[in-house]
């Protein structure tokens, strides 16, 4: 599984707060139990994940919650890890050709950022700015706010 996806998965649990159920957010997600599972137990094992009872209610443990901070690469709702999830779950946002696929390059380009160490501040700048240029010639109103989210990330 993807570090955006595993990130992902995190930000849903968090976002549910005491409400959030392995089985659903992996159901969302489109995870079988059994990757459900898998996913949970690495992150139990981890340390990021308690379990809360037995009928698949689990909550952040501080650590958990550390590392999804607004203040890293992965963190809150503000942040890069929640910006990609977003465009990804928004779709190609009526672009047209070139400016499509564009923005599908460099939605794949920022997903790779999260996966490093220490994501790359050229590659994460340039790569937001191309996301913004391109988001502001769809006609979709949620391209708007998606292109401002851009922007504030490049700072």
């Amino acid at each position: 599984m993807e570090e955006f996806e595993r990130l992902s998965f995190l930000q849903s649990v968090a976002e549910a707060g005491d409400k959030a159920n392995m089985w659903k957010v992996g159901e969302a997600m489109g995870l079988n139990r059994d990757a459900t599972e898998t996913l949970c137990m690495d992150f139990f094992a981890q340390g990021i994940l308690e379990v809360v009872n037995l009928s698949g209610w689990v909550r952040l443990t501080p650590a958990g919650r550390e590392g999804l901070a607004p203040t890293g690469p992965q963190g809150g709702p503000d942040s890069l890890a929640a910006l990609v999830r977003d465009l990804a779950a928004a779709g190609d946002l009526g672009l047209k050709p070139p400016a499509g696929a564009d923005l599908a390059a460099d939605l794949a380009c920022l997903k790779a950022m999260l996966t490093r160490s220490q994501p790359l501040p050229q590659v994460v700048k340039a790569c937001l700015l191309a996301v913004e240029a391109a988001l502001m010639l769809s006609p979709q109103p949620a391209a708007e706010s998606l292109a401002q989210r851009a922007a504030s990330l490049r700072g």
